[in-house]
């Protein structure tokens, strides 16, 4: 069985959350109004919502991670 990585909902999470780690460093949170705690808040309970629901992580899937 392979695996196309590119459609892994891991893969595209840990994606999103660099890019938003990036838009931090670089300042952009501050230059359009918006709290790095406000985003840190958000992005958390994303997550945690997403692999709750078993969208991102799902144990009775073999194909998933």
């Amino acid at each position: 069985m392979t695996q196309n990585r590119w459609k892994s909902k891991v893969l595209w999470m840990s994606i999103i959350a660099q890019v938003i780690a990036l838009l931090s460093v670089f300042g952009v949170w501050q230059l359009i109004g918006v709290t790095e705690d406000w985003v840190n808040k958000v992005v958390i309970i994303a997550m945690e919502l997403l692999t709750t629901l078993g969208i991102v992580n799902n144990p009775t899937d073999p194909n998933s991670l």
